[in-house]
């Protein structure tokens, strides 16, 4: 039932920022490149089994994969034209870490943490990240 809600919610965040920062550019011409943006998505902590990671570039779509250890990182440049981002996972139930293990999941801007989620493994080391959003200023 908690993953049901879990994933609705994160899909419901990650179609509203897609939704967002679409724009329709057939009929201008762009003479020159968009500023650019950066963001980091990371994942630190002591947590041994995998996590699946759900992350929105809101320019290519939604990205899927599966770490397989920690720190992982993704730094990605992002068009001016892009509102906000979003990121989330769970562990895998799979391959769980051991009970009491703890993750962070952090969205940083430069050298400023915007937003996290810090998470301990649960009796069966499994636990769900709590989605995560950044609108740019």
């Amino acid at each position: 039932m908690n993953a049901t809600i879990f994933f609705k919610t994160l899909f419901t965040i990650l179609v509203i920022f897609s939704i967002t920062s679409c724009n329709n550019d057939d009929d201008i011409q762009i003479t020159e490149p968009d500023p650019i943006k950066s963001a980091k998505f990371e994942i630190t902590g002591n947590y041994t089994g995998h996590i699946f990671v759900v992350y929105n570039d809101n320019v290519s779509g939604n990205t899927t994969l599966t770490i397989t250890s920690l720190p992982w990182s993704k730094t990605i440049d992002y068009p001016n034209s892009v509102v906000g981002i979003g990121i989330s996972g769970n562990a895998v139930t799979t391959n769980p870490g051991v009970a009491g293990q703890t993750a962070s999941l952090k969205i940083i801007e430069g050298n400023t943490v915007v937003n996290f989620s810090n998470i301990v493994a649960d009796e069966n080391g499994l636990f769900n990240f709590q989605p995560l959003a950044y609108i740019f200023p």
